[in-house]
């Protein structure tokens, strides 16, 4: 009971004395706001950060538009940094994604400026709008005309092969022409309108939905910002592409005639086309009218004049021009053959002897004789005795190798003949002196 009392005495003591002196009541308050703030200050204190990487975004568009303009920002002008003030609790978590920046076309002051400068205004839901600074603190717009111009789709199919046996034969889009609207310095760079397929392991005529690729005159697509810019009449930036397959067909040759006449004493013995055979792909009506011709390309005859000739020439002929409709050379196949005229003069031949029936003379021990070729051209003619008596089994052929070493060689060929005929013209082939491959076990 006294404890009880003494505490009642010594709190209405202290409690007369602070009531009665208000300075140094003042003076503690003073002191708890000061030692509040020290506190918060230390723990939290106020910060100035700059955050990049933030994104412009334009807005009211359409103000522009409708006096027949558009608004044009430069590539990566719209990318700005942000100066951020704040409790460092907050600004030290913020990311661009944080801030929102805008520049509203409205707010232009000065129409006459080139670039048009608009304000940039920047908010963040956890920080006031003083404390955040935009730099640059306007955004550069460039105004341009506004402009349609129509193209036709390219489409094309890249490298993307079919299934085995087939060939692309025909590509078209639906629809085959846009309409693009833009500004007037972006749609004049715009070179093509392009829709590419991916025509890989096709086995059927397919449709497929692609994008559309711009490409400007540099032969470049245009980046993704530009892309923006652009509006098409149709929906989306798509059309669909139906691609059309055609079977190969193997084994085409290639034959042809001449006009003219050879030199007088000399005639025309044979033409020959390298390559001999091609392949093509093709409609199955186009094939079913190529096989039932003997799968055959005819060069036509006035394409070779042999006109006063007294030697060998050759010809080359655009194949491809002389393909029938809906038929095309597959993709690998060259679109030039060579034809070539052999000229012989009058009660001459040419025969062809096989290089494995060549006699190698005078080959150096330790070494083995390779030929390059198949078969070498040998040309005779008559001299007392008919060719038509010759058999090939009468021309001797050898190659003399005296003094080689291993190594690859031009040399030439030596024809021995019954009497009655002659050989027309030297002839060269060429070889190579190997050392024979051991075998192993």
């Amino acid at each position: 009971m006294r404890k009880t009392q003494a505490n009642d005495i010594l709190i209405d003591v202290i409690g007369k004395t602070l009531t009665n002196n208000i300075l140094l009541k003042g003076v503690s308050v003073a002191v708890a706001v000061v030692v509040w703030l020290l506190v918060v200050n230390v723990d939290d204190p106020i910060i100035t950060s700059n955050i990049a990487g933030v994104a412009v975004q334009v807005q009211n568009e359409a103000y522009i538009e409708s006096g027949g303009k558009m608004s044009l920002i430069k590539e990566g002008e719209n990318i700005i940094s942000v100066e951020v003030k704040g409790k460092r609790s907050i600004v030290d978590k913020l990311t661009p994604e944080d801030l929102v920046a805008t520049a509203d076309l409205k707010q232009i002051v000065n129409m006459n400026t080139d670039p048009i400068m608009v304000p940039i205004a920047v908010t963040c839901s956890r920080l006031k709008s003083a404390d955040l600074i935009p730099n640059p603190r306007n955004l550069s717009v460039d105004i341009d005309d506004i402009m349609t111009q129509e193209y036709i789709v390219t489409v094309t199919s890249g490298e993307s092969q079919p299934g085995k046996g087939y060939e692309i034969g025909t590509l078209s889009a639906n629809p085959d022409k846009v309409s693009i609207t833009g500004p007037q310095s972006l749609v004049r760079k715009i070179d093509k309108v392009v829709a590419s397929v991916d025509a890989s392991n096709l086995q059927e005529n397919t449709t497929k939905q692609v994008g559309l690729e711009i490409i400007d005159k540099n032969q470049e697509k245009i980046s993704e910002s530009q892309m923006n810019y652009l509006k098409y009449d149709t929906s989306v930036p798509k059309v669909y592409v139906s691609v059309g397959l055609w079977a190969i067909q193997n084994d085409v040759s290639i034959k042809g005639g001449y006009v003219g006449k050879a030199l007088d004493g000399y005639k025309v013995d044979k033409i020959t086309f390298t390559p001999e055979n091609i392949s093509v792909a093709g409609s199955q009506e186009a094939l079913e009218a190529l096989t039932a011709e003997g799968k055959v390309i005819r060069v036509p005859d006035e394409t070779i004049d042999v006109t006063g000739k007294n030697s060998d020439f050759e010809v080359k002929v655009n194949i491809e021009k002389l393909l029938p409709d809906n038929v095309k050379l597959t993709k690998d196949t060259s679109d030039t053959v060579i034809a070539s005229v052999s000229i012989l003069p009058q009660d001459s031949k040419e025969y062809s002897v096989l290089t494995t029936d060549i006699t190698g003379q005078n080959v150096a021990d330790g070494l083995q004789l390779v030929y390059e070729t198949e078969k070498v051209q040998i040309r005779i003619r008559e001299n007392g005795a008919q060719l038509a008596q010759l058999k090939e089994s009468d021309i001797k052929v050898s190659v003399d190798l005296s003094g080689r070493t291993e190594g690859t060689y031009l040399v030439p060929v030596k024809v021995s003949l019954p009497p009655g005929y002659d050989l027309v013209e030297q002839q060269n082939t060429t070889v190579k002196l190997v050392k024979p491959v051991k075998g192993g076990r």
